[in-house]
C-alpha cells in the first residue's frame, strides 16, 4: 500500500491472487467479492465516515467470512484476510489492529 492509496484504488485490484492454485476458485471468488463489497460500503459512507460506522461495515465483512468458512480458512488464508482488511482500515485513516476483527470464527 502506498501513502496515496485510495479505496477506489484498492477496489481495482485482486486481493487474494496468491491463493490461485492452492484455494478452491469458488472460495477465492467469494473472498474477493466480500472485500469488494466492504470497499463499496465504505465508499458509500463518504469521505467523512466515522470510526464507528467503519467498524460496523468491517463487522459485516467479518460475518460474511464466517458464513463462507467451512474449515478452509487456515493460517495462511487468515493472515492474508487480516492483511487485506488492515489495508482497507489504514486507507480509511484509522489505526488497524486485530480487535477490528473480534467477531471472526476463523
Amino acid at each position: 500500500m502506498t501513502a496515496s492509496e485510495t479505496l477506489e484504488g484498492l477496489r481495482a485490484r485482486r486481493f487474494f491472487e496468491s491463493w490461485d492454485g492452492s484455494v478452491a476458485p469458488g472460495h477465492i471468488e467469494a473472498s474477493e467479492g466480500i472485500l469488494c463489497r466492504l470497499i463499496d460500503d465504505l465508499i458509500a459512507l463518504g469521505p467523512d465516515r466515522t470510526e464507528d460506522a467503519t467498524r460496523g461495515v468491517i463487522e459485516a465483512c467479518v460475518q460474511q467470512f464466517n458464513d463462507i468458512d467451512d474449515g478452509w480458512i487456515c493460517t495462511i488464508e487468515r493472515e492474508d484476510i487480516l492483511e487485506q482488511v488492515g489495508c482497507v482500515v489504514d486507507v480509511c485513516g484509522f489505526e488497524y489492529d486485530e480487535d477490528w476483527l473480534d467477531g471472526r470464527d476463523w
